[in-house]
């Protein structure tokens, strides 16, 4: 049981360990039964003293206003989720319960917007009787008529799922408003600032060959939106979807896009080509960098940070995969360079170097992608899914294990909880957590609380590591997450102060790496150093890795065999190989010792064999957002 005691007790450590506002509310979220005025002045208060708090939250929900988490059964609506993120359960289609450890801090619904006029119909108390018969053929859950409406999205030009509107579109367009301005209703009737914080959000959702996607969540500052959510029936692909925004959104209105599931893209993520074969300009390309300061690197249906063999090597990149690696000729249903978050940041070097600008400076968050109404549900033990009627059994979790498509492991045993958003932000409120999500001060988690600090300068004082003070001082002078180390007069080599704290509910920290990706000679390059080890020991010198520091778990309950691992863990690195001439990224993952993945959880409640397809331990993880470096 989670008592006001311990909520208290992280906050002192997050306060100690990992330089927060001492002072605000407690960083795993106010549990609603507690004082929100006092949650609400703390938090203030703490921002007017120039430091920054941590909050996690989830950027990617869907309730059922989804008509895929409707047909497959989910009944909970948008208060329902809102509800959940602040603690309370819910009972899902299974009839098991769901409920998180920990409150969020911050929450978006991201329902698709291709879905919202269907919604209006459907639930609209004058109804008329041919809606009525739309209406009826998916009021009991039925993933065949999802596939028949994504075939349909998948037509260029795309067809409505279910021909409300095919002489008259303007009736769906005005159906789609009023789904709209009920979401922005309800996400202002549940913002709380200081204390939990909502944002007018929605999924644009263009669909791809073979269970491909293309997809983005749009997010706005304030209650300044465009009256309309441009959905796959207004705009063909993502150029055509900012171009909207940038007109639409004017006045007070301030909106950013996160695209998700790069790993099934496709290859479109980084590549300079749309899904209907145009190619970026240099204006397409300036309008991404300005629209889209961020990319989801985690969530249920796999990880997409790198993938060995696709430009990375490093054996962490098998983390969570959805896909196997595209054989030669093959361009669906399978992984491509251009589908990883790393190669696209490389590959914005290349860009930066040739054009003067770099539209792939993206940062890093997790979120869940719960087609449940679930958001922030993420813990191995107690996963249960996360798409209502297509995984809602321990049953169906464990038994369906093979893939529809060759190279697409896309099933319930290959899907995974889902990540986490942190936030580093001076308070708890809609404009300071979205203006730190446009400085890209923000990182990912699997679903774990970690909390992570990463800065760079070009004379970092090594000894500081052990006074607080002197890291909330450096705050001030450094260079944070998600910005850029400015070029310097002198031949000085950068260096950079990681911290990482363990989450108070989760295993012990391992090790902390630093990923570096740079151009030599126009060439992209990477290197993967371990840079900080758990329980005294260091990395060795010639394979940048630290030595195994023991830790494993008992598989017949899941327990930790040992007690290794560091609560906290801090490191001051310098890159001593660093070049000046040449463009450059940083960023850090922190591993945490190695612990059981939900299928095995899953597997031992069943009393069944555990499945070779997946691995039978996970490292939970969090990645920061980079540090970019550019020549003079």
């Amino acid at each position: 049981m989670i008592t006001t005691f311990h909520r208290r007790l992280v906050a002192i450590l997050f306060c100690v360990f990992a330089v927060l506002g001492c002072g605000g509310p407690t960083q795993e979220g106010s549990p609603a039964g507690e004082s929100s005025d006092l949650a609400k002045r703390n938090a203030i208060d703490s921002s007017r003293a120039g430091k920054k708090n941590l909050y996690f939250g989830d950027l990617h929900v869907h309730t059922s206003i989804s008509l895929d988490a409707f047909l497959w059964g989910n009944r909970y609506g948008v208060e329902d989720a809102y509800r959940f993120a602040r603690g309370e359960p819910i009972t899902l289609t299974s009839g098991a319960e769901a409920r998180i450890s920990r409150p969020l801090d911050f929450v978006a619904i991201t329902d698709h917007a291709s879905s919202f006029e269907t919604n209006a119909f459907c639930t609209d108390a004058d109804i008329n009787a041919d809606d009525k018969a739309r209406c009826d053929r998916f009021a009991s859950p039925s993933n065949a008529l999802f596939e028949a409406a994504m075939a349909r999205a998948r037509q260029r030009p795309v067809k409505r799922a279910m021909g409300f509107c095919e002489e008259d579109v303007n009736r769906c367009l005005e159906a789609s408003k009023k789904t709209w301005q009920k979401m922005q209703v309800l996400a202002r009737q549940y913002y709380e600032p200081g204390v939990f914080s909502t944002f007018a959000a929605y999924e644009f959702s263009p669909a791809l060959p073979k269970q491909g996607k293309i997809h983005r969540n749009v997010f706005f500052r304030g209650d300044a939106v465009p009256d309309h959510a441009v959905s796959i029936y207004d705009a063909a692909t993502e150029i055509d979807l900012w171009k909207d925004l940038k007109t639409s959104c004017v006045g007070d209105c301030e909106y950013l896009t996160i695209p998700h599931n790069l790993n099934l893209s496709w290859g479109y993520a980084f590549a300079l080509q749309t899904i209907d074969g145009n190619w970026y300009t240099d204006a397409d390309l300036r309008l991404r960098a300005e629209s889209e300061p961020l990319a989801e690197v985690v969530q249920v249906k796999g990880a997409s940070e790198c993938a060995v063999g696709l430009g990375a090597s490093d054996e962490e990149c098998h983390f969570e995969q959805m896909v196997e690696n595209c054989p030669q000729g093959q361009v669906e249903a399978c992984g491509l360079t251009t589908s990883f978050a790393r190669e696209g940041l490389k590959l914005g070097l290349g860009l930066a170097e040739e054009k003067g600008f770099n539209p792939f400076k993206i940062g890093f968050v997790g979120s869940t992608d719960t087609h449940n109404s679930t958001p922030g549900d993420t813990e191995e033990n107690d996963y249960q899914g996360a798409v209502g009627m297509l995984d809602n059994t321990p049953e169906i979790r464990h038994d369906r294990d093979k893939p529809r498509y060759s190279g697409l492991n896309r099933t319930p045993l290959n899907y995974n909880p889902g990540g986490l958003a942190a936030v580093w932000a001076a308070e708890n409120t809609r404009e300071a957590l979205f203006d730190a999500m446009k400085r890209r001060e923000v990182y990912a988690t699997s679903g774990t609380r970690i909390a992570l600090r990463l800065f760079a300068g070009w004379s970092i004082d090594g000894t500081m590591m052990s006074d607080a003070s002197a890291i909330d001082q450096l705050a001030l002078s450094a260079v944070p997450m998600g910005g850029d180390l400015l070029p310097t007069e002198s031949e000085a080599t950068p260096d950079f102060l990681v911290w990482a704290v363990k989450d108070s509910m989760g295993a012990n920290l391992q090790r902390i790496q630093m990923v570096k990706g740079w151009l030599a000679n126009g060439k992209r390059m990477e290197r993967v150093m371990d840079i900080a080890c758990a329980d005294g020991l260091s990395p060795d010198p010639q394979s940048q890795r630290c030595p195994d520091n023991g830790a494993n778990v008992d598989m017949q309950n899941c327990e930790p065999i040992s007690h290794s691992g560091a609560r906290e863990l801090i490191q001051v690195w310098t890159d001593t190989d660093f070049d000046p001439q040449q463009h450059a990224f940083y960023y850090v993952r922190v591993l945490e010792n190695p612990s059981c993945r939900w299928s095995s959880f899953n597997a031992l409640r069943l009393g069944k064999a555990f499945k070779p397809q997946v691995e039978a331990t996970i490292q939970e993880r969090a990645w920061s957002s980079p540090i970019w470096y550019t020549p003079k």
